[in-house]
């Protein structure tokens, strides 16, 4: 039997990715006044680290990203 953590394949987030990510969630948060703990918060996030998992890996395709959700 296959263990299913083998079966998934992905680069883990270092720090320094993770705080190019943060600067652009908190750059976006400020552009649109949000509340760090909105709902609308937590799904830009999630969004950003979808991007960045799927091959966004620069601060000018993430600001894309962000603009466009």
């Amino acid at each position: 039997m296959v263990n299913s953590a083998q079966t998934l394949c992905f680069d883990p987030i270092g720090p320094d990715e993770l705080e190019m990510i943060g600067k652009t969630f908190q750059d976006e948060l400020q552009r649109r006044a949000l509340s760090r703990k909105s709902e609308d918060a937590e799904a830009l996030a999630a969004k950003l680290i979808n991007a960045y998992q799927t091959g966004i890996r620069d601060n000018l395709g993430l600001s894309i990203v962000a603009g466009l959700f």
